[in-house]
């Protein structure tokens, strides 16, 4: 008796067949190649161009040209008050404070600024803030959002402190670099000049906060100080006094003469040479790869509709 025959498998690829049927399509895997370098160029002309801005900022070292007052911690504790210093907490507080609505609230009468930051919701027609239109788009997403969650839009807000302390933690990006202690503020944006003014005007406004704060403290403070002299008849303690206003006088000099009180900028702020965003290296050879496998699958798809089936 004679063996029977295997049944062959049609589900079994044959990788020749696979590549001769690829090169038979080879003009229609050309032509979405094409296709989509083209789609993809379009893109590129048309999107918008973003650019890294960072800005680094290095503390003011109180030991680099005022006076040492660690010595006096004893003395300060003696007198029953502590000393107001400039030192790192205070470069932590600083960059605690950047976004707070505290300091949004100084930004928010640069009027110019603040157009520029909100452009997109201003209506010079009416002199007013306007809810910014959505679109189809736009009101479909809020559909579905509101049919899954259940939660309705809200009503619209006028740019305020709180909105703009809200974009400008969204727009920022703080870090701090370990190494060296140095503060970089950092944004990717299509505007730099309009973040740089902005970093400038929050980290100035921030040091200012901090400066005032200081200074409503140490005033106070000396009024302690001196109301205790007069009435302190201790040779020591009239002597732990009179250095801890000495040493106070100093600060408040220190702090009166410079412009910059915790932070100050270690460099102007930087723009990025060159586009961040979009790469158009990556975008053009993402749409070829595409191209390619799109034009693969049309091929490859049409083959096996039309391949004969074996009975």
């Amino acid at each position: 008796m004679s063996e029977p025959k295997p049944i062959e498998n049609d589900d079994e690829i044959d990788l020749k067949e696979l590549a001769l049927t690829l090169w038979r399509g080879k003009y229609i895997i050309f032509l979405f190649s094409v296709l989509a370098v083209t789609f993809s160029s379009i893109y590129l002309r048309g999107s918008e161009r973003t650019y890294s801005v960072q800005a680094v900022f290095k503390p003011v070292i109180e030991s680099s040209g005022g006076p040492n007052l660690s010595g006096l911690s004893g003395l300060a504790s003696f007198a029953g008050i502590s000393i107001p210093t400039s030192n790192s907490s205070d470069f932590t507080t600083y960059q605690k404070l950047i976004f707070s609505e505290e300091v949004a609230e100084k930004v928010f009468t640069n009027r110019e600024l603040v157009l520029k930051l909100f452009q997109g919701e201003w209506n010079s027609d009416t002199g007013s803030f306007v809810a910014p239109v959505s679109g189809w788009l736009g009101d479909m997403k809020q559909l579905v959002k509101s049919v899954l969650t259940g939660f309705e839009k809200g009503k619209y807000i006028p740019p305020n402190p709180k909105r703009l302390s809200r974009l400008m933690a969204a727009i920022l990006n703080i870090s701090v670099d370990n190494s060296t202690g140095f503060l970089s503020i950092t944004a990717e944006t299509s505007n730099p000049d309009m973040i740089i003014e902005l970093i400038s005007n929050a980290t100035q406004e921030t040091d200012d906060l901090l400066k005032e704060r200081f200074f409503a403290s140490a005033e106070d403070t000396l009024e302690f100080y001196y109301q205790k002299l007069l009435t302190s008849r201790s040779p020591e303690h009239r002597e732990a006094l009179a250095k801890l206003i000495s040493a106070e006088d100093q600060k408040l000099m220190l702090a009166s003469k410079s412009s910059n009180f915790v932070a100050e900028p270690l460099t102007m702020p930087s723009v990025s040479l060159y586009p961040t965003s979009p790469k158009s290296s990556s975008v053009l050879a993402l749409g070829f790869v595409l191209g390619i496998f799109l034009g693969a699958a049309i091929v490859l798809g049409r083959y096996a509709i039309t391949k004969p089936r074996a009975t």
